[in-house]
């Protein structure tokens, strides 16, 4: 990777445009000044959710077709999905299968980027690490459409992963902790293709404002982010989100420490769908209710 490398950030605009790192381990966009977007203070790639407040509209997109539940909703810059978590708790796999989705691109557009993954991580607090595997579906300048798979340890960055994926084809990811060895395992498998992919990492030995890196495992994630690209520590150039229409994902499965497993809805911890938004607030990207251990992500509009 070069400088000009992914780096799963904030989309606030229609145009990509720069954001710069503030005191305090915020970004600010060159436009839309005063608006300050949590954010960690290092533009790496995968990096945590970027949150907002949903305005009433989104809200009730949060909300309808669902009937009263224990699941909450945010408003995201970054990420559309959803995640689980609880105090105290502490997970040990998540895995789910999904389409890689055919992304519709356009010279007009120019580049655009786009992610599918499950991981740990970068969800409760300030979070400082990421750990994930997925796809990657871009759309060049001249309009060409690539795929890829991938997997990170945020904040180190992302990695090709030595698996060849197309659009529609079927993808398994899988995150896993070892609590013995105190390793992650990123799988990534191709059912139509017949490819597999598996790494093992522990939680990078970084220093984040002279904090090491922990990888609490805190939480749990199925996600579509709009990446970005980075051009420096202080500075990330925020991207177009890759048209992608829609991703289904299903046979979520997720697991704690204590052996207790479930899917997104469960009684042993608390799930959050998440909604990607425009900066003004309009949705970008909405999830549908869950139904058993599936779901949909909805591209609406550009970013």
């Amino acid at each position: 990777m070069t400088l000009a490398r992914r780096a799963c950030f904030a989309a606030v605009t229609t145009a990509a445009l720069i954001v710069t790192v503030a005191a305090g381990g915020h970004f600010v966009p060159v436009r839309n000044r005063g608006e300050l977007v949590p954010a960690p203070v290092t533009a790496w790639p995968g990096g945590p959710i970027v949150r907002v407040s949903l305005p009433p509209a989104a809200a009730h997109a949060a909300t309808a077709g669902r009937a009263a539940s224990s699941i909450g909703s945010l408003g995201s810059l970054n990420w559309a999905g959803y995640a689980v978590s609880r105090s105290g708790l502490r997970f040990n796999s998540v895995q789910a299968t999904f389409f890689v989705p055919y992304v519709t691109c356009s010279k007009a557009l120019g580049q655009t980027l786009s992610s599918d993954w499950v991981g740990f991580d970068g969800f409760v607090g300030k979070p400082d690490s990421v750990e994930q595997g997925g796809i990657g579906a871009d759309c060049s300048a001249a309009g060409k459409a690539s795929y890829y798979a991938w997997w990170e340890t945020y904040p180190e960055p992302e990695k090709k992963a030595a698996l060849s994926v197309q659009a529609g084809d079927s993808v398994t990811a899988t995150v896993s902790y070892d609590s013995a060895d105190k390793d992650f395992r990123i799988t990534l498998a191709d059912h139509t293709r017949g490819g597999r992919y598996s790494v093992t990492r522990g939680c990078p030995a970084i220093k984040i404002d002279k904090r090491a890196v922990t990888c609490p495992r805190n939480s749990a994630e199925v996600i579509s982010e709009a990446p970005a690209t980075g051009t420096s520590a202080e500075k990330v150039v925020i991207a177009h989100l890759s048209d992608y229409d829609a991703v289904s994902f299903e046979g979520v499965a997720i697991a704690d420490s204590s052996g207790q497993r479930g899917t997104l809805v469960s009684g042993h911890w608390s799930t959050t769908k998440i909604i990607q938004l425009r900066s003004s607030g309009a949705i970008v990207a909405l999830p549908t209710p869950t139904q058993a251990t599936t779901f949909d992500n909805y591209w609406l509009r550009e970013n």
